[in-house]
This record gives structure tokens, sequence and C-alpha cells, in this order.
């Protein structure tokens, strides 16, 4: 027997499917054909709420209920249809690995034989894919093509439909040849025809007893649903569809056939004024439903069931708001009502439907959290579980959503529950698919620092995230670039390579040459404990990646892949990825088992092996707290609230573009399923779905520089429709989107766009101000008058020139500004074990250094606790190549380090062509000698007496004297200063020997190193700074003044973000060393330097990550800068002298 039911409430469907189950035996299973695993779990909960469990309510899929109900009735057909695209795809494989010289000749046959003639596997995978879904769609929607092919004609007609028919058809036969028993007939056919025979014993004995439901928009093809309307005559078949409008809408145009008739025939364009249009722009797919269900009722002979179709409204008179229906209700109304009458009872906008726009999905989700915060505080009784929010782009979603959600306080925090996700959130399979990624890439420096920094792979391996950082740094050091071993990439700078240097410095502790290794030390002791999981994780790629050396069969891929599942994470607790990482290694093993002899690269597994996984991933569901899914998982199921989030132009509706080979698009029928069609009907259902509210939120903003970006098309047409329908002319199509800032007035709907920053002022006035109280005080501070923030500033004036004055103390204690205002008590808290020393403290000079040199980097790290990368921290990819390396300034100034410290120079080079510092072989040697060479002609350049400024021209060149073994400390007003020994020439004078250009970390360092010597231990000694491109005299007279100077400032600038900028002030003061008259071009250069020039060959100063960080895209002038820069760096150049250069010349006269 065969029911149609109609309704245009998805609830009240549900309630009459269960209705119709109540009948049944307490052990009967009610199978209801459900067109998600989402929509299956909703009418399970629901049944759960009515009884108490839902036991024997079980959702099915068509196709995989049909294709067992014709096992029922038919012998020897597989558990599973040999036209799974998943098995069907090994077939077509095999055929193209075997049947290479069986190919026609022609050019009909031009791009199979070109796919065939590409080198490697993922090309003929890729091939093999496309053409198993291509069959697949023509077993559903165009069976009589095949038909047509296996008796040698074409689809249609006398000719091919397109230049693929040829080969597609020759495929087609082959692969009937590969698959036993269904050559002949369809099972399919061969179903149909034991139905019309009508054996009724048969059908007795393999069906008696059953029934099935069809539940929602199910899409079928035609012939699938007369396969339902057939099986009626022996089964009890319900269908429970949807129906949005109660008239008959199936002549309703989209807008764009609605312009073409008022431009071509406008005589009568008055039929279809006052329709509602978005019904047909969107209802397309409904639209085909409901004709072919009405087809059904036709031709079998049915009444359908359809009692919301005498109801006045869709939705009950007590839910409007007084006597008049809100926004989203008159939509509904209309859309039901197949007219925009509704819209007239309707007093103004409201906030049953809000449309925003922001500047990103981080943004996005800030607003949507805060949106439901409102929902909540203003809705009676509304739970979590009434909210959904349908992502038009789950990936990007998703983390966006998650994370804001986790991030906010405890009391305003909303629970999430996100799912649909195609790749999932599993860190444990993105280990393992890196893994599998390395055997076909390799693994470079970059990949390693990724995959060691996967929480679940750390995890597997008992690392801590200490550990792994001591891991990575520990491999870079021993020279980890690229490759595994020296056959799969650098000959010295692989991973087997630098993990033997590690294991040699973990055994002698020191740094010396063993062989032709340079021992790394640093995984001594418990250190070592991390060696022991890298080890094994080394071991399982290095098998791995022994395996792509050549093709293999599937299975053997798939076995080596589970033993590496079990050995690394075997004892994880990440065992429910476990699981799904064991079925999808399972499952593509034993499809790839349905066609012997078939071969795969490493490349093209790794393909079928992500596709597996993802195959695999878990469905959207509803939860019990918001519901986050991509749109079109839970289609029609009614929310009290229903969120659209990310629907940007680029995002929905999808560019479905059929594939090339698709031979559908050239002989459309109708039924056919089309993605702009599917994408509107799923933005349809979702707009429908909603009972309370409705809030479509998109990126409206380039959050660069604030230009204004495309909805989706989609939400376009919704604002001009309302628009329309409040007030506006129907036939006029908006010129552009009409768009409001928050917080301005609009005459009608529009595109609501919301501030870029959280602490805007404009999120905390009016209506629906913002809950984000972590945000006011920065709002607050960020709204107060310049005029009044100029002691909180900072940043960009004299500090002591102020108003007022400031003082020491308050210097001190003023982390209140307009950079560091986040909060202020979060702040002071989190910066207390950083805070600058107290009395009797341990100073090391590095710190005052570091403070003078790097005033940015600084403040942030020692007052905000923020942790910046260094310019070298990310990790390199490629092994150094000579020349380059021969002037890398580091290498030279470690050199000149050891050589200071009296090493011998041969063991010095030795040690540098070892290490992995170096290139491999003949390169590296050359590079070791280079690099000693220029750091012995350094310190000879120090030593040599005509460097120095008024030394005797018959003075001897001084040697280098033993360095003292204490370290020197020396009581400064309240601190004690502390440095290591420097090194000293025979007459007493302090060196600082620098491989880098003169800069103000060496210079900085000189002067500090060489007051302190002065004040705690000589007095005359003076200091000498050789650099490249300049020799320094330290003088230093006033040694105690220069020491309270460098701490009073390090002090100021550990506490404030002063606008010092020493390296274009050192560009500035040595371009007036040159002579009189050159303060503009100083200042030029100065500026070049600070801001860059148009030349791109130096990297400006506002470009390091600590100013970055800082200033952003702020403008500075370094005109308005140079008097705080004059206070602080002055007395430094004060007590030095320079020589040998066009500054010391310009200096002199």
């Amino acid at each position: 027997m065969l029911r149609l039911r109609f309704d245009h409430r998805l609830e009240r469907l549900a309630d009459a499917l269960l209705d119709s189950f109540d009948d049944a035996g307490p052990f009967d299973e009610r199978v209801v054909v459900v067109p998600s695993t989402g929509t299956g779990r909703w009418l399970q909960q629901r049944d759960a709420q009515r009884h108490g469990v839902s036991a024997r309510l079980r959702p099915e899929f068509a196709g995989r209920w049909l294709w067992n109900t014709m096992r029922a009735v038919l012998d020897r057909l597989p558990a599973q249809s040999p036209f799974d695209p998943e098995r069907v795809r090994w077939h077509l494989l095999a055929l193209l690995d075997e049947l290479p010289d069986e190919l026609p000749e022609g050019d009909d046959f031009a791009l199979l034989r070109k796919r065939l003639g590409e080198r490697g596997s993922i090309a003929r995978l890729s091939a093999a894919d496309a053409v198993a879904r291509a069959f697949e769609r023509y077993l559903a929607y165009r069976r009589d093509w095949l038909a047509r092919w296996q008796r040698g004609q074409w689809a249609a007609g006398e000719a091919a439909l397109d230049v693929h028919e040829p080969w597609q058809r020759w495929l087609w036969n082959r692969l009937l040849g590969r698959l036993p028993g269904v050559r002949d007939e369809h099972p399919y056919d061969a179903f149909a025809r034991v139905l019309a025979e009508g054996d009724a014993a048969q059908l007795e004995r393999a069906l008696g007893g059953r029934r099935v439901a069809i539940f929602g928009r199910v899409d079928l093809s035609p012939e699938q649903f007369a396969l339902f309307g057939r099986l009626a005559g022996s089964i009890d078949v319900s269908i429970f569809a949807p129906d949005p409008c109660r008239e008959l809408w199936s002549d309703l145009l989209d807008p764009a056939s609605l312009a073409r008739v008022r431009a071509q025939r406008p005589d009568e364009a008055w039929l279809y004024d006052g329709e509602p249009s978005i019904l047909g722009s969107w209802g397309r797919a409904h639209r085909d439903f409901v004709a072919q269900l009405l087809d059904l009722e036709e031709r079998f002979g049915v009444q359908a069931e359809a009692p919301g179709r005498d109801e006045p409204l869709p939705f009950d008179s007590r839910d409007t708001r007084g006597d008049a229906p809100t926004a989203l209700q008159a939509l509904h109304a209309s859309v039901f009502l197949r007219s925009d009458a509704p819209w007239s009872a309707l007093r103004g906008l409201d906030d049953s439907i809000r449309i925003i726009g922001t500047h990103g999905p981080v943004r996005e989700a800030e607003i949507l959290h805060e949106i439901l915060l409102e929902c909540f505080a203003t809705m009676p009784g509304l739970a979590p579980a009434d909210v959904v929010v349908h992502c038009a782009d789950i990936e990007t979603a998703a983390p966006a959503i998650e994370g804001v959600f986790e991030s906010v306080p405890a009391e305003r925090r909303i629970p999430l529950a996100i799912s649909g996700r195609l790749r999932g959130i599993d860190p444990a399979i993105d280990a393992v698919e890196a893994i599998a990624g390395a055997a076909v890439h390799g693994i470079d420096a970059a990949r390693l620092d990724a995959l060691l920094r996967n929480p679940a792979l750390a995890e597997a391996l008992s690392l801590d995230e200490s550990e792994v950082d001591a891991l990575l740094d520990g491999l870079a050091r021993a020279g980890a670039r690229r490759g595994l071993d020296a056959h799969g990439g650098a000959s010295k700078h692989n991973l087997q390579a630098a993990t033997d240097r590690l294991l040699l410095g973990a055994a002698i502790g020191a740094e010396q040459v063993c062989g032709d290794l340079l021992a790394v030390p640093g995984a001594q002791g418990t250190r070592a404990r991390a060696l022991d999981g890298w080890l094994a994780l080394a071991e399982a790629l290095g098998r791995l990646r022994a395996l792509a050396s050549r093709p293999r069969p599937p299975r053997e891929w798939c076995e080596a892949l589970g033993d590496l599942v079990e050995t690394i994470f075997a004892r994880s607790r990440a065992q429910a990825a476990v699981q799904r990482l064991r079925e999808a290694i399972d499952r593509l093993a034993a499809s790839g088992d349905e066609a012997a002899g078939v071969v795969l690269d490493a490349a093209a597994f790794a393909r079928a092996f992500a596709d597996a996984i993802a195959q695999g991933a878990p469905a959207a569901v509803p939860g019990g707290a918001v519901t986050v899914v991509p749109i079109g998982s839970l289609r029609g199921v009614p929310y009290r609230v229903v969120c659209l989030f990310g629907f940007d132009e680029r995002s929905f509706p999808r560019r479905g573009a059929r594939d090339e080979i698709d031979l559908m698009r050239h002989a459309p029928r109708f039924g056919d399923r089309l993605v702009r069609n599917d994408d509107r009907g799923a933005f349809l259902d979702a707009v429908l779905a909603a009972r309370e509210r409705l809030v479509v939120s998109c990126r409206s903003r380039d959050a660069r520089d604030d230009s204004p970006l495309n909805p989706s098309p989609l939400v376009v047409e919704l604002l001009a429709w309302l628009s329309a329908r409040l007030g506006g002319d129907e036939r006029a199509a908006p010129a552009s989107i009409p768009r409001v800032r928050r917080g301005e007035g609009s005459g009608g709907p529009a595109l609501v766009e919301y501030p870029l920053h959280p602490f805007s002022r404009r999120n905390f006035e009016g209506e629906h101000a913002d809950r984000a109280s972590e945000w006011l005080a920065t709002a607050q501070a960020a709204s107060t008058p310049l005029a009044s923030r100029a002691e909180a500033i900072g940043a960009l004036f004299d500090v002591d020139a102020a108003p007022g004055g400031l003082s020491d103390s308050a210097a001190d204690s003023a982390p209140d500004n307009a950079i560091g205002a986040q909060n202020a008590d979060a702040s002071a808290h989190a910066a207390q074990p950083h805070a600058f020393p107290e009395a009797d403290a341990i100073v090391p000079i590095e710190r005052l250094r570091r403070a003078l040199s790097d005033p940015a980097r600084t403040w942030l790290a020692e007052s905000l606790v923020a942790t910046l990368p260094a310019d070298d921290d990310e990790p390199p990819e490629h092994e150094p190549l000579w020349p380059q390396s021969a002037r890398d300034a580091r290498q030279v100034q470690r050199c000149v380090e050891r050589l200071l410290a009296g090493e011998e120079r041969a063991r010095l080079v030795r040690e540098l062509q070892c290490s992995p510092a170096t290139p491999a072989g003949a390169a590296g040697a050359i590079d070791a000698e280079a690099a000693v060479a220029q750091a012995q002609s350094l310190i000879e350049r120090a030593l040599d007496a005509r460097t120095s400024i008024g030394a005797p021209a018959a003075e001897p060149d001084a040697q280098l004297a033993p360095r003292r073994s204490e370290p020197v400390v020396a009581r400064v007003g309240a601190l004690r200063l502390r440095m290591s020994p420097p090194a000293l020439d025979s007459q007493g004078r302090l060196l600082f020997v620098s491989a880098y250009p003169l800069g103000p970390h060496s210079l900085i360092d000189a002067w500090l190193r060489t007051a302190l010597w002065r004040f705690a231990v000589d007095s005359a000694a003076t200091g000498r700074l050789i650099t490249p491109d300049q020799t320094i005299v330290v003088n230093c007279d006033y040694a105690l003044r220069a020491l309270e100077h460098a701490i009073e400032w390090s002090r100021r600038i550990s506490t404030q973000p002063l606008a010092l900028f020493p390296r274009s002030w050192l560009c500035h003061a040595r371009e007036l060393m040159r002579g009189k008259g050159r303060e503009r071009v100083a200042l030029e250069r100065a500026q070049a330097v600070l801001v860059g020039d148009d030349s791109g060959f130096r990297t400006p100063e506002l470009a390091q990550p600590a100013m970055r960080a800082l200033y952003r895209d702020a403008g500075i002038d370094f005109e308005r800068v140079l008097p705080l820069c004059d206070r602080v760096y002055r007395p430094i150049f004060d007590d030095t002298s320079l020589a040998g250069s066009a500054e010391a010349e310009g200096a002199a006269s």
C-alpha cells in the first residue's frame, strides 16, 4: 500500500510518522529512509522524547535499503553493490593498467590515452575515480544509456553526445565483463521484472511483514521513485514529504525568468506580481521533488493527505507579537500562501531577521556569540539545543566558532556541539596523514616541526611541550634539514645524520669530533628520553619511505600503515581516532582486493587513504548544545533560532561545475540533480526552519583596508526581496547592497556591518550593546580624547617633558597606555614574574643591553609577557650552501669567540668542517677554512696598534692576555651588575670583536662592559670594538654615570612602550659625524632605515617582529622621535671614538 502525506511543518510530519508506527509490534523494526544521518538522529530524538527511548527506529539511506531489499528477493546478489564507486574504481584502475594496447586508434580516445601515458599512478587513480562517479550517476539517472551501450549503440540518437562518449562506452562494456552476474541484466531491472510479474509467493517469502517510510526531501531519481511505487504493491510504503507552499507552485518564476517575461511580454507580467520570488529562485529542488510525488500519486492512483493546506497561516496566531506577525513569520506566510499579502500586516522592521556583515570568520564568531547571548536573555525558555548554526564552509567556520566560544569567561560561555567536518578535528588522524605524506614528499625541517608539534603524536610518543621544543631545537642544531637519510635527502643534513649527532652528543656529553661526526650535546640525562620516542617515529618513517621505492598493491600499503598506527598509537588516549584509522585502513584494503594486480605508488596511496578517511568522517547530527553543522545536513529540521554563518560570495552557493567527462550535461532531464539547485534548496530549508529568529552573517569588509566585499548572491536576493516587500518597488533591482554601520539607522532592510575590533565604542552603544565586558575598559580608553590620554601614550613623546613631568615611580608603574590597555589588572598580574629587579638583585649586563638595543621586544616581553619569534626562529628548509655560509656572520662570530677563548685554529677548522653549519664535502672544507680565516683577520685587526686612535707609530702589536676566570660583579645603586670576563690584550685593553657590521647591539654591549670593567676593576682601561666596517674606541670616563643611565632607561623601557629606534638613530648619528651641514641628509637616511626605501634591499627597522607587533601599520616620523632617542643614546656616542672611516675624519674636523 502506498501512502502520501504533505505538510509544511517538519515536526508535524515527524509526529505523523511516529503515529504510523504505533500499531507495529514491539519487536518490529521501524525503517525510515532519510535524506541525511542528522535527520535520522533528529527523528530518533523525537521518538525518545515520546517513548522515553528509541530502540527500533532505524534510519536508512535509499540506495542501501533498496539494495538490501533486492538481495532479499533476488538470489546471488553480494552484500554490497558491485557498482559502488569505492569498489568500481579499482576495477577501472585495473582496466587502465591492463589494457593500454587494446585502445582503438582515433581522436575519440585521446583523453584516455593521455591519462594512460602520464607517469605515476595518481593520474590513473584520479581518472578511475572520475569515471566511477560518472557511472554511478548514469546508473541512477541514465540506465537506458547504459543499456544502449551494451547493445553497441550511442546513448541518444545516431551519434555520440560528446568526444568522451566513445571511450566511456568502451570502458563500461569491459567493466561489465569483470563484474560477474550483472552483465546480462542489471539487478534493478531484474527486481522490477519480479515485481511486475507479481509472483506473490516469492514476494511474500522475501518481503512479508516489511514496511518502510520515506521522510523528508530525499533525493531520488525518477526510476527510484517508480520502484518505490511498485514496491507498494507488496509492502507498506509511506512517504512523508515537506511542501513549503499550500498552493500549486510548479509554474512559479524565479527573478531571472520574471525579468524576461516583463521585458518580452509586459502584458502578461501582471499575472506574476505579488508572488514570493524567493520560492521560485531557491525552491527548484523542492519543486521537482513535489512534482515527482504528484506524478507518483497519479500513476498509482492514491490520494495524498495534506491537512496543512487548509490552514490560513503556517504558524499559530498565538505566536505573533501582539496582533501583527514578525518579519520572519511574514516571510513564512508569504511562501506558504504564494502571496505577498502577509507583508501588509507587518508594522515595520523587527529583530526576527538580522543580516550582519563582518571583517572575517573570527569577528563573525564573536558577533554570533553576542547575538546568541541576547537571544538567551530575551527569549523565554530558550535552551542551547534550540539553536542551530548552518555553516557555508564548516572547515573554516568551526575553528573560529570553537575558538571564540571556548575563550570567553565562564559566566558567558555557551555550550557547542560541532559535527559534520569532512576531515574531522582529531590531531591523530592529521598526524597519520602527515606521516603518509612524508612517504610521498619526503620530510624537511618545516614538515618535521609541524609533525612533532601535533599534540596527539606528542602524547603517543610520551613527549610534553618542553620536550618537543627541546627535541626540535636539538635536531635543528644537529643539522636536520631535508630527507630521512642520505638516499632521500641532503647527504650531510638529513634526519639520520642529525640523529646520529644527537646520540653521539648524549654519549660523550661535549661538542667534539668523532670520526666524521661532530657530537651535538644537549640530550643527556632525562632529556635523552625525548630521543626514545623520536627513534621509534624515525624508524616507522624509514620503513614507510622504503616502501615508496616502487608501486605496491593497496593491501601491502595498508598493512605497513596499519603496523605504523599500532606501533606509534597503541597506547594513545585517542582511541576513537585510532579506531577510525583502523576502519579506514581495513576498508581501503578490502576494496583494493576487488581487483587483483592493481599497484599504487606512494602519491596515489596517500590520495586513496585521504579519501578513505574522509568517507569515515562523523556525520552532522543535532546535539544537546548549540548545534554547528554544514548547510544542508539538517535539511528542514526546525529550531527556534537558526543562524547562517559565513555566507560570502565565494563560499555559497558552491561552484558546482560538473566533471568534464559527465555526459548528462549534454542531455539534461527532469529530476537531474544540480549542485546550485541543491544549495539554493538547502538555503530555503534553513530559512523556513527558523521558528522565531533568523540570523544571516557574512564577510562584507576586507580586514586590511575595510573595502566592501559582496555577500552570497542568496543573501543579496533576500535583502532585495525584503526591501521590495517593505515599501520598495519590487520591479527595481537594487543598484548596490544596502549597508549601514552598526548603531546607524536605516530606512529598510540592510546589511548591518559591525566594527572590526571588539573594543570599538559602537559595540557598547544602542539597544543591542555587547555583553563582552572584558573589552569595555579598552573601549572606554580608546574613546577618550587624545589630549586626555597624553600621559598614557608614552611612546610618542618625551616622558619628562609631559605636563607635570613623570616621576621615576610613575614610570615604573605605567602599564596604562594606548597599546597595552587590554586589561590593566591582568597585565600587572602577568608581568610580576618579569618585572624589573628589586634591590640587591643580580642583573646580568645582557639584560641592560637587550633593553637598550631592542626596546620594543623588551617592553612586550617584560610588561605584557608576550613572546615573539626571533627573526631566525623559523626552521630553515634548505641546507647551507657555499659561498653564502662563508660570509655568514653568525658562524664567523662563533669562530671569533672560540679563538678569543684560546682554541687552536686547526681544531676549530676540523670541527667546523664536520659541523652541520657547513655544507658536505669539499664545499664544507672551503667554507670552514674561510670562516676561521675571516674570524682570525678580525682578531688581528683588534690587536693591530695602527687601528688605535692616537697610538704611537712605533708601538708594537698587542697579544691576547689570559682571560680571568671569575665573573665581574659590582653594586650600582640598589642593584648588582654581573658580566662574564671580557677578552683583554697584553696592554690591558678590552677587546670586542663582532662579525656583524656596526649596529646598536655590539656598540651598546661594548659600552656597557667597558663601563662596568672601569667601575669595578680598572678605572683607566679602554675598550676596542672591531667590526668589519668600523673600529671604535670606548672610553667611558664617567663609568658610574654611564651605568646609572643604562639602568634608569632600561627600567623605563621595561614598563613603557617608548618610541626608541636604535638602528635608525645610529644611522643618523653616523651621518652627522661625516661633517657639518648634513642634518637633512641624516634625517632622510634615518627615515629610510626606519621605514625602508624604494630599493627594497634593506630590511626596515619597523619590519622586525617586535616592531610590527607594537606599531603595526603606524607611520612613524623619525624627526618627531629624535629628541627621545638622543636622550637615551647620545651618552653612548659621547663615550666612544671612531677610527678608520669617513665618520672619524668628520668628527676630527
